[in-house]
């Protein structure tokens, strides 16, 4: 919802009110409501949704929230203090008291025009000015009966040559004709189309002001028809500019009071995305980490942090705007819809702001300056590695430690997940060879196609908050008020785990919950070899407790920082040794695998081969006893077992055994018995092996593999499903 409050809000007036209790700060800004939140009561005072914008109809209704820290609200007062000739409208009388320092109240601005509001409490006094317009249309350019030949293509050719190529520009038109639109109804009308507002108050010359009838039938030549029999409602058709940034008709180039207005906020989109049971996105990135106030603060000197911590950031990042271009938007919004799609392009799928991302590197021919790779074999997901990657390499930042050039390994970064999945970035270690794990390979698309994962996003009505856009693979848990419930360590509770995404390529085998999900490298479960085998997640985590507790225990005159750190399950705090000490090289390296171990957040499930034989490499550098693998004996006999896991999307793994050494064959054949793959045709030593097909351009259906080796022969059948 766009207006709940968040434990996020509680937490930081609690802090606030501790530490800096002489210190009082306030605002006023508008609220978004989306049509969901507005339908959730009919007692309260949200009965229209509103965009949030500070640019509206005449007659749409509005929000504005006061808050203030430091200290509770005493006698708060709400004012017109600014209006347009002839306006008696006021602010209205029921207020929203979200708690003793957050409040909410309405006001319809009834003419054409600029307004102020103000809040005043004691020797609080803020203000905030808006306006209030008629709606045009982009290409009209008759304004209160005069043809002012101007229009938004005059001032902004490029934006709306750009905006032309969007389903935005088209998503009335086409759908009249029966084009992507096998459910087009009349009520779908109004989130394809511009200006509409159900308050029967807002008569602002919005499509829904103007005269239009919804054909009988849907099919080809309606829109044309429509544009001749009702010229003025057609002239708002589609999702225009104006459904964006407000009404024009105050604007013709002047942008003060409000005039016209660009925002990243997320109730803009909200405003016909989250309505109905199939219109879910913002309300699933409303319970999103992407939603809530970065970690890291915005403004000057922060601008490396800025470009993916707020939605200008990424968007001036992903166009290549520099840093220290005089006009860098270093001012603080959450990453919200407009961070990742770009509303004017649709030069990528899905109108994603970029396509491309880059890793950084080893360069073994100078240490301290790392190359960097291109993200390959990623799809959609190739944006998100933009950000979620180190900022350092491994080399680089152990040598520069050494080297006394630094005092920091934190460069790492605390989300990596991008160089957990292509296995980039950590260090090899007390002779363990890193080892490699095909979830790079398997998942198509990548982080969207598990943590997008949304076949399961509704049960009934109910939106879950796993999948889709909450990026998440859990459901949160809440308390009764509706917060979320954090641990220890500051992070969300999970409730649910999203097992329907695995459930993808290994079906039903991983169990309930992640906490089921065990993992066998070379025979062995026990990673943290504390003598049992438990879920993946805890024992990475085990082997990264250990890890930091012998360079706790092993650096003299160290201390553990609590900026950002691990907690045990009794909650100790483990934390990460502070590594201004003196440290050896060993130490250093042996500490950046299992801090960016531990920044990946993965628990180990984006590669889990390489974050085991990672963090076994640095207990092993350590001296920490590791766990043994077993001994695996020589196969008494050939043998080719079934394909796991089956079904398959796309990859799946092959498993065979040799009583003696031999040249082996392993052919895939589609169902009519064509020739399609040779995985193997090679001599291979005694022993049992594992042999991986990635089926990414096949067709859904049965297919064959067969053994050849000497005199066996053998013949499996495996589905892909996709």
């Amino acid at each position: 919802m766009f207006k709940r409050p968040t434990i996020f809000l509680l937490f930081f007036i609690i802090v606030a009110s501790s530490l800096f209790a002489q210190t009082v700060t306030s605002s006023v800004a508008v609220l978004g409501v989306s049509p969901r939140d507005a339908a959730i009561s009919t007692t309260d005072i949200y009965t229209y949704p509103s965009t949030g914008l500070t640019n509206v109809g005449v007659g749409s209704i509005m929000y504005f929230k006061a808050s203030v820290t430091g200290q509770k609200f005493a006698a708060p007062a709400w004012s017109i203090t600014k209006r347009p000739s002839g306006s008696t409208s006021s602010v209205g009388t029921v207020r929203h008291i979200i708690d003793e320092y957050n409040q909410v109240v309405t006001y319809t601005p009834n003419k054409p025009g600029s307004y102020e509001i103000t809040f005043t409490d004691g020797a609080i006094t803020k203000s905030i000015t808006f306006n209030a317009a008629n709606y045009l249309g982009y290409q009209n350019t008759v304004v209160g009966g005069v043809d002012t030949k101007l229009s938004c293509n005059t001032c902004h050719s490029s934006k709306v040559a750009d905006y032309k190529k969007t389903r935005h520009a088209v998503g009335n038109d086409e759908k009249l004709d029966g084009i992507n639109a096998p459910t087009y109804r009349a009520t779908c009308v109004p989130c394809h189309t511009t200006g509409n507002d159900a308050n029967p108050t807002a008569i602002n010359d919005g499509f829904d002001d103007l005269p239009f009838t919804f054909p009988t039938v849907i099919g080809a030549g309606n829109a044309a028809k429509a544009y001749t029999q009702f010229p003025e409602a057609m002239k708002r058709s589609n999702i225009q500019c104006e459904s964006c940034h407000g009404p024009a008709s105050g604007h013709l180039g002047v942008t003060t009071d409000s005039r016209m207005t660009a925002t990243y906020d997320a109730a803009v989109c909200a405003y016909c995305h989250n309505s109905g049971t199939h219109h879910i996105y913002p309300e699933q990135w409303n319970s999103s980490a992407h939603a809530v106030a970065t970690k890291t603060p915005s403004g000057a000197g922060r601008e490396s942090c800025v470009r993916c911590h707020t939605a200008a950031g990424f968007a001036q990042f992903t166009a290549g705007v520099s840093t220290t271009d005089p006009y860098f938007d270093v001012t603080y919004s959450p990453l919200t819809c407009a961070a990742c799609h770009d509303p004017h392009k649709a030069t990528n799928k899905h109108q994603l702001r970029a396509a491309t991302a880059q890793l950084i590197t080893y360069n073994p021919n100078d240490v301290k300056t790392p190359t960097y790779t291109d993200v390959k074999e990623a799809g959609m997901g190739t944006m998100c590695i933009n950000c979620h990657q180190a900022r350092r390499e491994a080399n680089q930042s152990v040598d520069a430690v050494v080297s006394k050039t630094s005092s920091s390994l934190s460069n790492s970064h605390y989300g990596a997940q991008g160089d957990m999945l292509f296995s980039n970035n950590m260090l090899e270690l007390g002779g363990v060879k890193l080892a490699v794990s095909n979830h790079k390979g398997a998942a198509v698309d990548a982080c969207v196609r598990c943590h997008m994962y949304s076949q399961n996003a509704l049960t009934g009505s109910t939106v879950n908050l796993w999948g889709g856009h909450s990026f998440s693979m859990s459901t949160p848990k809440k308390d009764t008020n509706g917060n979320y419930l954090t641990g220890i360590d500051g992070r969300r509770l999970r409730d649910k785990d999203n097992m329907d995404a695995c459930a993808q390529c290994h079906g039903s085998t991983f169990g309930g919950s992640f906490d089921e999900v065990k993992f066998f490298f070379n025979g062995n479960g026990d990673h943290d070899n504390n003598g049992i085998v438990e879920g993946l997640q805890k024992e990475v985590k085990g082997m990264i407790i250990k890890i930091m507790d012998r360079l706790a225990t092993t650096i003299p005159g160290v201390t553990r920082s609590t900026s950002t750190g691990i907690y045990k399950d009794d909650g100790t705090f483990v934390g990460f040794p502070n590594t201004s000490q003196t440290w050896s090289k060993t130490q250093l390296s042996a500490y950046w695998n299992a801090y960016i171990a531990y920044a990946d957040h993965s628990g180990g499930i984006h590669n889990p081969k390489y974050i085991i034989s990672g963090l076994r490499g640095a207990m092993a550098a350590l001296g920490v006893p590791t766990a043994v693998e077993q001994e695996e004996s020589i196969p008494s006999t050939y043998a080719l077992y079934q394909n796991y896991p089956n079904p398959f999307n796309p990859t799946t793994r092959i498993k065979f055994s040799l009583p003696n050494n031999g040249h082996v064959r392993i052919t895939i054949y589609d169902a009519v018995g064509r020739e399609v793959e040779t995985l193997v045709n090679s001599d291979l030593a005694a022993g049992t092996h594992n042999v991986e097909w990635t089926a990414k351009n096949m067709a859904s259906g049965i297919y064959l593999y067969r053994i050849q080796t000497g005199n066996f022969v053998k013949v499996n059948k495996m589905l892909l499903v996709k």
